[in-house]
């Protein structure tokens, strides 16, 4: 397994816990959590293969930007 970080333009508990959920709805095999770092809400995701095109979905479907890190 390996790491993907995204920065993330989430700013509240309740959007990031929506994410989360819709996002291990779609990826039920990674693990997701959302780390807080001073303004930035950074997602990591433990993954085994490339994500990448569906957390982007996931988070334009939702009016959220991500990028990976």
């Amino acid at each position: 397994m390996h790491i993907e970080a995204y920065k993330t333009n989430v700013k509240t508990k309740k959007d990031a816990s929506l994410l989360v959920a819709l996002l291990q709805f779609v990826i039920s095999d990674c693990i997701i959590n959302f780390d807080k770092k001073g303004q930035e809400n950074i997602l990591k995701i433990k993954t085994n293969r490339d994500i990448k095109e569906m957390v982007y979905g996931v988070f334009s479907k939702q009016g959220f930007h991500c990028q990976i890190i």
